[in-house]
């Protein structure tokens, strides 16, 4: 790793500067000599220390991050030829025991990847939209239309049938319509519920909660449903217009709904501050968002490939 040397440089060229070497420093593959060069570029002066401490901040928040935390390192398996009755037999005992999240993704009649929004017509007619980094899977009985969102956001189109409830099953509670139009939104355990037509009846912890048109609420695994609040008509289920739409909406927030778009993980750097955000921004142009993002709230925003990473900036904040 050479030694960078900008007399002249910008705080931002430093910090820029100082965040690559950090990637190099932790990829296990610096040398003690790069290490002895980062000391030295550091030392250069305060503003290099500054750059410098950033670096480090970010890369201690990282082990903080939901992803990080949720990280188990994968046992190692080894294959043997499966003859397909035993294969049957292998796929039944997982439905029985249970699959982890990545595992239900993978094994999903659908999904999406990050960035992509996709378009589905189920075979009763009703129409389901998925957004970015969703999955889910889908029962249909004599009885019964059951829908499991195994991860990420889906809204409902529901054709009308009576004899045949269409439910769907996200983080241990249930969502039950008749002929509606509603989106839930299951981000792990946590789960909102929204509608726009019709009503729909939330199932949790023991709870059912009837939910109208223009009304929303959320829940998390293993308990009773929230308080219904007021939906906003004009921004819900944007996303499947392209657009996301914030009228006063928490700083937190707003990156908490961005984040679904972001490949990698977003580490949050600091404590962000109770800004209320409003605008409308394309969810094509996820650059541009972040980049407006960052000249109007106290924040810095850095990208690598698989990292996105907001810097509260405490002067501003």
């Amino acid at each position: 790793m050479t030694e960078p040397t900008h007399p002249s440089a910008s705080a931002v060229d430093l910090e820029d500067q100082a965040i690559e070497q950090w990637v190099h420093l932790t990829s296990g593959r610096a040398s003690e000599a790069d290490r002895s060069a980062f000391a030295r570029w550091r030392g250069q002066s305060a503003d290099h220390e500054a750059a410098a401490r950033l670096a480090e901040r970010i890369w201690q928040a990282l082990p903080q991050t939901c992803a990080a935390q949720r990280f188990v390192v994968p046992t190692k398996v080894t294959r043997r030829p499966l003859r397909w009755a035993a294969l049957a037999a292998g796929v039944g005992a997982l439905a029985l025991t249970g699959l982890s999240e990545p595992a239900k993704v993978y094994f999903a009649d659908y999904a999406t990847a990050v960035g992509e929004r996709r378009a589905l017509t189920l075979e009763d007619g009703s129409q389901v939209w998925l957004n970015s980094g969703s999955a889910l899977s889908v029962r249909y009985s004599s009885s019964r239309r059951e829908i499991s969102l195994i991860k990420g956001e889906a809204l409902f189109q529901v054709s009308k049938d009576a004899s045949r409830p269409f439910v769907v099953q996200a983080s241990g509670g249930s969502v039950q319509a008749v002929g509606t139009r509603f989106d839930v939104d299951r981000q792990g355990e946590q789960v909102r519920v929204g509608v726009t037509e019709g009503e729909v009846k939330v199932s949790s912890g023991g709870a059912v909660v009837p939910l109208r048109a223009a009304q929303r609420l959320e829940y998390v695994a293993g308990t009773a449903p929230s308080p219904t609040g007021a939906l906003d008509l004009g921004s819900a289920s944007a996303w499947q217009r392209g657009k996301l739409i914030f009228n006063r909406q928490p700083l937190a927030e707003v990156f908490a709904d961005i984040e679904r778009y972001l490949p990698g993980s977003l580490v949050i750097a600091g404590s962000l501050p109770t800004t209320a955000v409003s605008g409308v921004f394309n969810l094509d142009d996820i650059p541009g968002m972040l980049e407006m993002l960052a000249r109007t709230q106290p924040v810095k925003i850095y990208r690598m490939p698989w990292l996105t990473v907001v810097v509260v900036n405490q002067t501003r904040a």
